[in-house]
């Protein structure tokens, strides 16, 4: 097993392989191009929902696995087997389900085996490496294996070895890239919610050591974006790294990334919202002391594996107050019990007013119509934000019809409203 330095040595030393930069697609699981059944868009919402988890620090959270989820195609070990993972930007440790299974939940793509790998090797329990991620221990035949155990707040979980592999980026035979060495788990049990679609996940999250942004960091300099187009659009989403992820052009704007100790989440400032012309700042409506602590409130987590936006409680108030007055439907209940905030509208046309969020830096994001407002039933929509109690959350739906790129060295996050994700 290299040593930890020697792996960051490894990582840094593959500029020379692609250049600095590179994009690929994003297949969202109903979109035309996926190689999959389309299932209905009330799974995304009750997924999203229901994947309330712990971090990998223990601290309570409302951060969300699947909803409206993107899949990124790669293809794991020597020879390659491809499979599909979930783009999270709210994790930093990769995994994959791995034969042979204790338990392992269906998916549709086969099962990586490690033993027919002839680049898989194991991570041994007493190295720095092993140390470095929580939750680890001894294990395996001969107890020297670095064994790691996820456990998420709706009971889902991930059981296996940390270990590092060959993993080929991309979507064949367009842009592929293959990144030697990436640390991730080999998960034997894993049980809870996660989709058939998938074998696993991909971990964006912040400056974790497991992230796949901090793996490739020598390479791309800290620096990825994504471009998600809604699921019944005919265009492809889009993922970038290093150069490519630059958003730059009429429009865009940037908010800092802000520190509070949590490594593998991107947290942001969140100052207000406006419905239409309608400015709502946080704690000018509230005589709440609590709700009048803007430290608490103003911090939220961009996450691209959670697919519904999550407001402060209090704060939601005012926004349905204002959508509410603003939208000349009769309101209904949502047949599923999942989402807050729905009208009986024929044919699923809605006309409604834009929300626009405010964050730090005079950083606006107007939201589309199309992707506040989901037809979510026969003559029904709904809005795509729920009130929480817990940490606030930017979901992947009100992503949609923007190009997003994090700078991670430099702690920015930037915004730009696009109809074409193909469009650098």
């Amino acid at each position: 097993m290299a040593t930890f330095a020697l792996l960051l040595a490894l990582l840094s030393l593959m500029d020379s392989a692609y250049g600095g930069s590179f994009t690929t697609d994003l297949i969202h699981r109903n979109s035309p191009a996926s190689p999959f059944h389309p299932n209905p868009t009330r799974g995304a919402a009750q997924r999203s929902i229901l994947w309330a988890r712990h971090s990998s620090r223990k601290i309570r959270s409302d951060l969300i696995y699947g909803g409206s989820e993107y899949y990124m195609k790669v293809a794991i070990g020597s020879p390659p087997l491809e499979t599909f993972l979930l783009v999270d930007t709210g994790s930093d440790l990769s995994w994959t389900q791995c034969k042979p299974c204790i338990k392992c939940y269906q998916q549709k793509p086969p099962i990586f085996n490690p033993r027919n790998s002839s680049t898989y090797e194991t991570v041994q329990c007493r190295t720095r490496l092993c140390k470095s991620l929580l939750g680890t221990r001894c294990g395996g035949d001969d107890g020297r294996a670095c064994n790691y155990f996820y456990k998420y707040g709706d009971k889902s979980f991930t059981r296996g070895e940390v270990a590092v592999e060959t993993f080929r980026i991309g979507t064949p035979p367009g842009s592929t890239i293959t990144v030697p060495r990436i640390v991730f788990g080999c998960g034997y049990d894993n049980g809870g919610g996660f989709d058939s679609v998938g074998s696993g996940i991909i971990g964006l999250g912040g400056n974790g050591p497991f992230s796949l942004i901090s793996q490739t960091n020598g390479s791309f300099s800290g620096r990825f974006g994504y471009c998600l187009v809604p699921e019944s659009s005919k265009g492809t989403s889009k993922i970038s790294f290093g150069e490519d992820s630059v958003v730059s052009g009429p429009g865009v704007v940037s908010t800092p990334l802000i520190s509070i100790g949590l490594d593998q989440f991107y947290f942001v400032n969140l100052e207000g919202f406006s419905i239409g012309k309608t400015r709502f700042l946080y704690g000018n409506n509230s005589s709440d002391s609590e709700a009048k602590d803007s430290s608490k409130f103003k911090i939220m987590v961009i996450d691209s594996g959670t697919s519904l936006t999550f407001m402060p409680s209090q704060f939601f108030d005012s926004l349905e107050s204002a959508i509410t007055a603003a939208v000349a439907l009769p309101r209904v209940r949502d047949p599923n019990g999942e989402l807050d905030l729905c009208y009986r509208s024929l044919g699923g046309k809605i006309n409604a007013p834009i929300v626009t969020l405010h964050f730090a830096g005079d950083a606006d994001m107007a939201l589309n119509v199309g992707s506040t407002f989901l037809h979510s039933a026969e003559n029904q929509v709904c809005v795509t934000m729920k009130p929480t109690d817990q940490l606030p959350i930017l979901g992947n739906f009100a992503q949609m019809g923007f190009k997003v790129g994090f700078d991670v060295r430099n702690r920015t996050v930037s915004f730009m409203a696009t109809t074409d994700c193909e469009v650098q």
